[in-house]
């Protein structure tokens, strides 16, 4: 019997949930009001990133200011399968918190696998 692929979210179901995921790892992530179908993301550190999402996945279009490091803007053009991929990248801040979170989520497993064993 053939098995249905799950249906693919749209755009704004993806980056509705993209927000809310990401939203404290970042200073800010929205929908860019003059392109459709892109995001704008401001890390913790004020460098922007423009980055369209499409069935290829996340590409980087454009990182901002022009004086951003250099490993940052190297990410233009760049296209990432999930967005932690670029944003670990670009953002030393985003990386930390993410780990932390990851961690703080693993404890939490670990937590509830030793009441299970109780």
């Amino acid at each position: 019997m053939p098995v249905d692929a799950p249906p693919v979210p749209t755009f704004a179901e993806d980056t509705s949930q993209l927000i809310k995921e990401y939203e404290s790892f970042v200073h800010t992530i929205k929908l860019d009001e003059t392109n459709a179908g892109h995001i704008q993301i401001e890390t913790k550190e004020r460098v922007i990133l423009l980055v369209e999402v499409s069935a290829s996945g996340w590409t980087v279009h454009k990182v901002q200011p022009d004086d951003a490091p250099l490993s940052v803007k190297r990410l233009e053009g760049e296209t990432y399968e999930m967005p932690e991929g670029f944003l670990m990248a670009a953002s030393d801040e985003f990386r930390r918190l993410w780990y932390a979170s990851l961690a703080e989520k693993l404890e939490k497993l670990d937590r509830f696998a030793e009441e299970e064993d109780e």
